[in-house]
């Protein structure tokens, strides 16, 4: 939603405002047209903030739960009905706790596993600044 992106697009404008002014200006002596400036400054330096606003983009899509039940409730044949309208109905509605519980913890496990693997990865595309 794009109501809902504020947060992340303020945290990219402090990691966009964070970038030394020194090293914009470096790249322009060494040459650097606006795209290199862009690609070779500012993107490695911004790498470790689009990371957190990818897992946490991630972990609210995983989550979304308020738009869908308040609008169509589950939708004509539960075509709005995503894993945690599903994960509320059995536990609110059918009071199916022990499943609900299961679905919870299967969903944190999927979480998890993203998590894991974008923090695994990171490595090779997210700049920490220093020597390696």
């Amino acid at each position: 939603y794009v109501w809902a992106q504020g947060t992340a697009v303020v945290i990219f404008l402090a990691s966009l405002q964070d970038v030394p002014r020194s090293l914009y200006d470096a790249a322009l002596v060494d040459g650097a047209n606006a795209w290199n400036r862009f690609w070779n400054v500012t993107v490695p330096l911004c790498t470790p903030v689009i990371l957190f606003n990818f897992i946490m983009g991630i972990i609210a899509a995983f989550q979304d739960f308020t738009l869908p039940f308040v609008l169509t409730g589950g939708g004509p044949m539960k075509s709005t009905e995503f894993y945690v309208v599903n994960l509320y109905r059995n536990a609110f509605v059918q009071f199916s706790i022990g499943k609900a519980s299961a679905m919870a913890w299967i969903l944190f496990l999927i979480i998890l596993l993203f998590s894991v693997i974008l923090f695994r990865t990171s490595a090779r595309w997210v700049y920490y600044g220093g020597e390696k």
